[in-house]
């Protein structure tokens, strides 16, 4: 397992793996803070993101926290200002950007913008038992209003007045009710669950992925109509699928009853 490069030696870091053919594992690691998340930390991500290239990206922590948040002791001594773009925000931007599923597999706690982060990514598999929270009312923080519509979205406005106006937390049980998980299992299982489904979401047809990923980021965002231009878009990346060599073997492969051979084109 890698490390990426940019860490404090007392801060951070990001620990780049590959476990299976088309599927990266990044790992937050930060022990000394419970997975918090500090500036080269959130720039490693950043710039690691950029520079993949897998079919699906499994995104997870260490020990007992996936992330419990942006690290509080630089809010104390360095204040925290997004007016002019910061590294929380551009790591975010990162996971909803990048062209292929990312999926967060929640080994632990997670917290504040480690929720945000995680719900950022498009699917999330817990480990039974976990906590999930967002504290800023515990805090004395007004939170950020696109994060806040990431969970409008996800489970609605009155879970989401629930988790951010009473700062209590919840277990992945009731977050998988709420929508806010995908799925549970035990914690000895959640690895080798994660895994699983990264493996099988990257061998699914690139152009699908991708395609399918870009679509559904938009209508979420347009809250179901689209600009014409964005419609444009996506529609031209539907029909250079249906003309694409993929599809073509997609069927093939459906046919003849093996597995497809996606060339991404």
């Amino acid at each position: 397992m890698a490390a990426a490069d940019e860490a404090a030696p007392d801060g951070g870091r990001l620990l780049v793996a590959e476990p299976a053919p088309g599927v990266a594992r990044l790992t937050i690691s930060n022990p000394a803070k419970r997975g918090a998340l500090d500036a080269p930390l959130l720039r490693s991500l950043t710039t690691t993101l950029a520079e993949l290239d897998a079919r699906c990206v499994l995104l997870t922590g260490e020990g007992r926290a996936f992330c419990a948040g942006y690290d509080i002791g630089a809010l104390t001594t360095e204040g925290y200002d997004d007016s002019d773009g910061h590294p929380f925000q551009d790591a975010l931007a990162a996971v909803a950007a990048y062209p292929y599923p990312v999926v967060a597999a929640l080994n632990g706690y997670a917290i504040g913008g480690g929720l945000e982060l995680a719900i950022t990514c498009d699917l999330r598999i817990a480990a039974a038992g976990v906590q999930l929270g967002m504290p800023p009312a515990k805090l004395g923080v007004v939170y950020n209003h696109a994060g806040i519509n990431c969970f409008v979205g996800a489970i609605g406005t009155a879970r989401t007045s629930e988790l951010f106006l009473t700062g209590r937390r919840i277990d992945a049980e009731t977050a998988e009710r709420w929508g806010l998980v995908n799925a549970v299992v035990a914690a000895e299982e959640l690895p080798a669950a994660a895994l699983e489904l990264a493996r099988e979401i990257a061998a699914n047809a690139p152009l699908s992925l991708r395609g399918n990923k870009a679509a559904i980021g938009a209508v979420a965002a347009a809250g179901g109509a689209l600009a014409p231009d964005v419609a444009a878009a996506l529609d031209a990346e539907r029909r250079a699928a249906f003309l694409s060599e993929d599809l073509r073997e997609g069927l093939v492969a459906f046919a003849e009853k093996r597995p497809p051979a996606w060339r991404g084109r």
